[in-house]
């Protein structure tokens, strides 16, 4: 019977010796997780508030996984975080704020949960669940529930029988920690975040069937022997990188679609070892098939026959239809058809306006109008105005009748501009105002009440006109009637010399 005893205290023996090999086993893999933070988040309680934090078990969890090796970001630093950013559940994290706590806290895991329940009384129970949230893709990796009571705890001589929720939750904290995922922790250290050196993606805008390429380099990647393999992801296609001689940057290159928008473009690096995937947005490029709308005004012109004409300058409003920034543009401007006159390039989008003023040397007539642009995805559209350059002062006719009743003058306008005024005033040499008429319309007849002794070459006066491309023009009466002219000429060599200029000056 002596012998026996022995034997099982030899066999307690070495029992404890496995055991406590298994446990200095089990520290240091729990010890090989420094360096990887977790993130614990509040415990949402169910009770009559569905916000409800359960802090006191929280902070038991806490304490259990940092005394287990686990390294565990402050409690007050994760409210912190979640009063930034107005975060006001708990219990779940949208992704949004799962990727922020990669950024902001550098935890590559967020541990959330909910304690489903919490009684006392005579028959204390706690139930809790809890999910192990990896940051870098808001993949859940490992999930936990338990539920526990007193009577589920019945113990021989009711030594060490769990008698409150806090007794059940140190139970609850061993069995999570037994079942903690010791293995994916490691592999997510070995296949560890990657830093991105630099990310060139172009062109930025691209047409339809057009290449588009994309170039990464990193600065390392820590993959524990095993080498990722690396993927594009754009417009719904996964495409395969190229790796560099060194294998930190990758090169892909693929056809952008049919389909106008904009289409982000990410990194997906795949560890098949280990079962998991690294993912980082590198930007966006966008596939435009459409051409630039826009159309032109011309100010300083007036259309006649369906033909804009202009005199002294020709001021070129572009105006964007659909706004879209645009790669350059060409203004070019053609005598006659095909005769080049000049020409003007600029890069990005259109200036407000632009002044032209009929240089070039040849002169009036016939002018085509060409305005080029290409967007940045190298859409094309042209927009060309056939012109007139007229820069002829208006010509004017005047004829003077005489009849029983007095004088009539007939005033008509002799020019391809139509007139915007006219005036006309009419006087005696003795200086009797005979007529002072204006309008905006010719031919017009006027009819003056004169003496029958009165002759045409005793009358006196002058005509202005403006068109309608401010171009103006003022004449003597005596410049208009031939027998005028010639009788000016004459009174002129009678007259004796002043050395006082009596030219019209013309005020309007």
């Amino acid at each position: 019977m002596m012998i026996s005893a022995w034997r099982e205290v030899k066999d307690l023996k070495i029992f404890r010796i496995f055991a406590l090999t298994l446990f200095f086993i089990w520290l240091t893999d729990l010890t090989s997780l420094a360096g990887v933070p977790v993130a614990v988040f509040p415990l949402q309680a169910l009770r009559e508030g569905r916000n409800d934090a359960n802090l006191p078990f929280t902070r038991v969890l806490i304490e259990g996984l940092a005394q287990s090796g686990n390294e565990i970001i402050d409690l007050d630093t994760v409210v912190t975080f979640m009063a930034n950013n107005r975060i006001r559940t708990v219990g779940h994290l949208e992704t949004f704020y799962i990727s922020r706590v990669l950024s902001d806290l550098g935890a590559p895991f967020v541990l959330l949960g909910t304690v489903s329940q919490e009684k006392e009384g005579a028959e204390p129970s706690v139930g809790l669940t809890l999910n192990l949230v990896r940051t870098s893709d808001a993949r859940t990796i490992w999930s936990y529930v338990g539920s526990m009571s007193t009577s589920d705890e019945i113990r021989v001589l009711g030594i060490g029988e769990p008698e409150t929720t806090a007794d059940l939750q140190d139970l609850l904290l061993n069995e999570i920690i037994e079942q903690w995922p010791l293995q994916m922790i490691n592999e997510a250290q070995q296949a560890g975040l990657y830093n991105i050196d630099s990310a060139v993606l172009e062109p930025e805008q691209v047409r339809p069937g057009d290449e588009v390429h994309i170039r990464v380099r990193l600065r390392d990647i820590r993959t524990g022997g095993q080498a990722p393999r690396v993927f594009f992801w754009a417009d719904n296609q996964l495409y395969p990188a190229t790796a560099s001689a060194d294998g930190l940057t990758y090169r892909a290159t693929w056809v952008a679609g049919e389909e106008n928008g904009r289409f982000p473009v990410t990194l997906l690096m795949e560890w098949p070892h280990y079962g998991r995937v690294e993912t980082a947005l590198l930007g966006n490029y966008i596939i435009d098939g459409t051409p630039p709308l826009f159309e032109v005004e011309l100010r300083g012109s007036k259309d006649v026959d369906g033909k804009p004409i202009f005199g002294k300058s020709l001021t070129i409003v572009p105006r964007m239809l659909v706004r879209k920034p645009l790669s350059h543009w060409r203004l070019a401007f053609y005598f006659e058809g095909d005769d080049p006159v000049g020409y003007l390039n600029g890069a990005g989008n259109l200036p407000e306006s632009f002044i032209y003023q009929g240089q070039g040397g040849f002169g009036d007539g016939s002018y085509t109008m060409e305005l080029e642009v290409w967007d940045k995805a190298g859409n094309y559209v042209m927009v060309s105005k056939e012109l007139e350059m007229n820069r002829s002062l208006p010509e004017v006719d005047l004829a003077l009748e005489w009849n029983d009743e007095g004088m009539a003058v007939e005033l008509e306008h002799e020019g391809k501009v139509p007139l915007e005024y006219w005036r006309m005033d009419l006087w005696t040499n003795e200086g009797k105002m005979l007529t002072q008429t204006q309008g905006k319309e010719l031919p017009v007849r006027i009819g003056i009440d004169l003496p029958s002794s009165y002759q045409d070459k005793e009358i006196k006066g002058f005509v202005i006109m403006r068109n309608a491309l401010d171009q103006k023009v003022s004449r003597k009466i005596e410049d208009l009637l031939p027998h005028l002219r010639a009788k000016a000429a004459t009174d002129a060599q009678k007259a004796k010399p002043t050395g006082i200029s009596e030219s019209w000056v013309d005020e309007f």
